[in-house]
């Protein structure tokens, strides 16, 4: 399985952001023919998730890599079993609220449907952050740092043990309920190791060897280091 752990791989415009070889890493680690899955975070919006895939779907399309068909995952597909989900050979793990997202993971049973999955997998900010193992959730919404029941560790899919903070440049200057971000993120980094990814940087794993490109950060036992790998990558140690 070929793994990428995506901040964000698109540029405002919607372009694909070609920055740190991205472009070429995923040109090359899909066929000709790409049966693409797009699975959703805001499962119960229709609307917002057609228009999503299209867009990705588009920008693709403007780089050459051709999607033979795009599918949506979200409640109308809700039923999708293994082999079907498995059938296409290119899925992408949407961005938006992790809690809701993690939800419909669950209830559709995802990690398990994806169990010997041998195809590319785009994870994508949210989608990077449910990849895990063990998927670190920080507080988004209004009333989510004041609930004692918030839950900050949870079950992810499993695809990687890399606990990734997307977005990493905007995400630690928030405030949520007057409550730090970046002094949470460092709080529960003890005995912990989170990877931050700015937009436009990414981890992309073959069979489970993890490199990262493009400048990062590595939050440890409290402390922060940022390195820049670039394009020529480099191990998350």
């Amino acid at each position: 399985m070929k793994l990428f752990l995506t901040s964000n791989p698109f540029l405002p415009d919607g372009r694909i952001n070609d920055e740190n070889e991205f472009l070429w890493n995923i040109k090359y680690s899909l066929p000709y023919e790409t049966n693409a899955l797009y699975i959703s975070s805001s499962y119960k919006d229709a609307m917002t998730n057609d228009r999503e895939a299209s867009r990705i779907k588009d920008a693709f399309n403007s780089n050459g890599i051709f999607f033979r068909t795009m599918d949506v995952l979200d409640y109308r597909t809700a039923s999708m079993k293994d082999d079907e989900i498995k059938a296409h050979n290119f899925i992408i793990i949407a961005d938006g609220h992790v809690p809701t997202q993690s939800d419909f993971m669950r209830i559709i049973g995802l990690k398990r449907k994806l169990q010997g999955y041998d195809g590319t997998i785009m994870a994508i900010g949210t989608g990077a952050m449910n990849a895990a193992e063990e998927a670190y959730i920080l507080p988004q919404l209004e009333g989510e740092a004041m609930n004692n029941e918030f839950m900050r560790f949870t079950e992810g899919l499993g695809l990687t043990k890399t606990q990734v903070i997307p977005h990493y440049d905007t995400t630690i200057v928030k405030n949520v309920d007057g409550l730090s971000i970046r002094d949470r993120i460092l709080f529960d980094s003890k005995h912990r190791k989170f990877l931050g990814l700015p937009d436009g940087s990414y981890l992309m794993s073959t069979d489970g060897v993890e490199l990262i490109y493009g400048r990062y950060y590595k939050i440890a036992d409290r402390q922060t280091t940022m390195e820049d790998a670039g394009f020529l990558a480099k191990a998350f140690a």
